[in-house]
Order: C-alpha cells, then sequence, then structure tokens
C-alpha cells in the first residue's frame, strides 16, 4: 500500500503540475473503485473521481484540488482529536449534534475521518463543516462514518486547532450510545500523508422520560413543552407526538391562553362562524366578554385559521391586560432589534413591544415575522414563560 501510494503521489504531483489536465486523463489511471462526482478546483463542473476506501483515497482527493505551491511540515506536536456532544440530555426524536475538533493541527490541506457509532441509537442526518474547500458526503456503511475534505487552490494548511466538522444525529433509541474516532489521514499541502489512530471517544445518554419523540430541531422548546405536559395545559397530537412545528390555530391558542391563564369570563356574543358546543365555543364566548378578541366586519372569528405571530402576541397582550399584568410601556423602538417592523400591523405594534419588553418573545434571524404562522413549540414556550416570569 505504501509502494500504491507513493506512485500515486507521483501522478497526482504530475496532473497538479499539468495545464493539459483534463478529466478524462485522471479517470485512465485511478483505480477502479467507486466514484464520486466533484469538482471545480481546476474549472471542470464534473470530474469523475474514482476513490479508493483505503485511507489513500485522500491523498487522491485532495492532489486534484491544488494548483501547485508547496509548504513546510514540522514534526512536532502530533495532532490529537475530541469529540463534544453540544445537546443536552437528549430524548428520542431529538437531534443530537456533535462537534470533531482537531488540535495542534500542522498545515492540513485534506483530511479523512473514520467514525463508529451504534447505528441502532444514532442516525446521521447531516455532517458540515465550515472550513473552506470540498467535502465528500458521508459514507456511511453499518456502524461506521467516513468523512473526508480538501481545500482547493494554491493555499496553506490548517494550523492549530479547528472545528473539523460538526455531525447532527436523530436518537432514534434510548440508552448510552457511543461514539469514537479511529483512524484519521491528514494530507498537507505538498501532499505529504500522515495516518493515525485516534482514541477520541465520547458518549451521549438517550432517555424516553421525555413524553414526545418528535422534537428534531425543536429542542429549544423542550423544557416548556416537558412543563406544560407535566401539567395537562398541552397535549400531544397522537402517541409520543407534539408535531412542534404544526401551525396552531387561532381558536385552540385561545383556549390555550384562557386555560393556562385561568381567565374566566362572562358570555359575549357568538362569532357567526362558530357553531354552539363546539370545544373552543365557551372560551371564545368568555374572551370576547372580556375584550380579547374581536371579530371581523362580518362577525367572523375564522378559528380554524393559522394564528399569525403578530395575533399571538396581540391576543397575549390583551388577556395581560385583563388580568392587570401588563406593565406600562417603556417606549422601546423595536426598529432597533429587528429588520422586519415594517411589517407589523397597526393594530398590533403595541402589543408586539409590550411581549419584547417584558421578554416573553424573541424574534429569530434579526426579525420578529410578523406575518408568519405560530407553530406549536413557539406557543408552547410563550405560556411556559407567561407562567413561570417573576
Amino acid at each position: 500500500m505504501a509502494r500504491q501510494d507513493r506512485a500515486w503521489q507521483r501522478h497526482l504531483r504530475k496532473i497538479s503540475e499539468n495545464s493539459k489536465f483534463t478529466p478524462d486523463s485522471l479517470n485512465t489511471w485511478m483505480p477502479d473503485f467507486f466514484i464520486l462526482e466533484v469538482m471545480k478546483g481546476k474549472g471542470h463542473s464534473n470530474v469523475k473521481v474514482k476513490k479508493m476506501m483505503t485511507g489513500s483515497l485522500l491523498t487522491v482527493f485532495a492532489a486534484t484540488m491544488i494548483v501547485g505551491g508547496s509548504a513546510s511540515v514540522s514534526a512536532e506536536d502530533t495532532p490529537s482529536y475530541t469529540l463534544t456532544v453540544l445537546t443536552d440530555k437528549p430524548s428520542k426524536g431529538e437531534n443530537v449534534e456533535v462537534l470533531i475538533k482537531g488540535h495542534q493541527l500542522k498545515d492540513v490541506y485534506a483530511y479523512e475521518i473514520n467514525l463508529d457509532f451504534n447505528p441502532k441509537q444514532l442516525k446521521l442526518k447531516e455532517a458540515t463543516t465550515e472550513i473552506p474547500g470540498f467535502s465528500i458526503p458521508p459514507i456511511v456503511k453499518d456502524n461506521h462514518i467516513q468523512l473526508a475534505h480538501t481545500r482547493i487552490g494554491r493555499t496553506k494548511g490548517d494550523d492549530g486547532e479547528q472545528i473539523l466538522y460538526k455531525l447532527k444525529f436523530e436518537a432514534i433509541d434510548d440508552g448510552k450510545a457511543e461514539l469514537a474516532i479511529g483512524k484519521v489521514k491528514l494530507v498537507d499541502s505538498i501532499l505529504a500523508s500522515t495516518d493515525q489512530d485516534s482514541n477520541a471517544k465520547v458518549a451521549v445518554e438517550i432517555n424516553d422520560l421525555f413524553p414526545f419523540d418528535d422534537l428534531g430541531d425543536f429542542t429549544w422548546a423542550k423544557t416548556a413543552i416537558a412543563f406544560l405536559a407535566e401539567k395537562g395545559i398541552v397535549n400531544g397530537t397522537a402517541e409520543r407526538t407534539f408535531s412542534p412545528g404544526q401551525p396552531v390555530t387561532r381558536a385552540d391558542f385561545v383556549v390555550l391562553l384562557m386555560r393556562a391563564l385561568e381567565v374566566k369570563g362572562g358570555s359575549g356574543e357568538r362569532f357567526d362562524d362558530v357553531q354552539q358546543g363546539e370545544y373552543f365555543d365557551e372560551h371564545l364566548s368568555a374572551a370576547r366578554s372580556l375584550g380579547i378578541v374581536e371579530g371581523d366586519e362580518y362577525n367572523n372569528f375564522h378559528p380554524r385559521e393559522s394564528v399569525t405571530r403578530e395575533d399571538m402576541m396581540t391576543l397575549t397582550a390583551r388577556t395581560l391586560k385583563t388580568l392587570n399584568k401588563l406593565p406600562a410601556s417603556k417606549g422601546t423602538s423595536l426598529a432597533d432589534s429587528f429588520n422586519d417592523t415594517s411589517e407589523i400591523s397597526d393594530y398590533a405594534i403595541q402589543s408586539v413591544t409590550n411581549l419584547v419588553e417584558m421578554g416573553l418573545v424573541d424574534g429569530y434571524g434579526e426579525g420578529i415575522h410578523p406575518k408568519e404562522f405560530t407553530n406549536r413549540a413557539q406557543a408552547a414556550m410563550l405560556i411556559y414563560k407567561l407562567l413561570t416570569a417573576k
């Protein structure tokens, strides 16, 4: 294998120096193992690179990306690696994020990492890196994941400490799930390669105490959902299913508000699009008697339509006002924090301002997103903050 590596490197150096390089000339001598659609490193939009699953593949992969140049390599300070789990106490159905870091790196132009995991507990969803260049799509076989990335063009490799990959798994079963880095191959900017055996390991405990298995990317609402579910304020949409991204209807949000804050009211006029005896009839009637909800010019409430974020905030502010729990506004300018305040309806501006000042609502992506529909996770988070605010 060492002889083959040296032979490949001689070929690859010629390719790197050869301005007449073409995809066909590369494919004529590459071993016939497995084909990847690559690369634009030399201006070719669809170079087919045949790759050996032996550790030698990375030298091939990196060399096709290097236009020229050289760099020196120091043998001091052997690189090491760590695995860090970013997700705290994950439950089944949640995403588990893991960082792979390299330490004491020296001119790392390309790298291949081999990772072992338990496929009965974890399912790989995504592998990304912020290091510029090109990544091979992860190769998953049984309990093994192979990751490879290279920089492109004439540039020095990475030094010091770097996040090499961020992995996102789905937790599919409970128990202790272990991840371990095995072999690592490094290639520097002059195509000198180094093979290492890493002993980096990490374990993550997946539990099934949380009543729902489908949080996915909504783990930020886990505490709120668990709190409300335990008190019987929210329910799932099916057994062990919460459907966190599902929009909340206007009627359901009013019911949630009234039940969570224990709001009582009289019997207001029934909306024309609300039938007597429907599960939200009494709550809407009470809310209308208190001035929390209003109908349109045709006396309709549109109970089954999804509630927008600005209407969620307006209904909440009106409810707090009814309970004498809405503080006077501080006159905060929303435009200082959010870039889409011009989209907020006139009737909702004050309510949005109040809730932002109280810390009950946060925007995301530098916006408040007033016209977007409220999902079940967002509604749960707001109610949780209302109940736990000091």
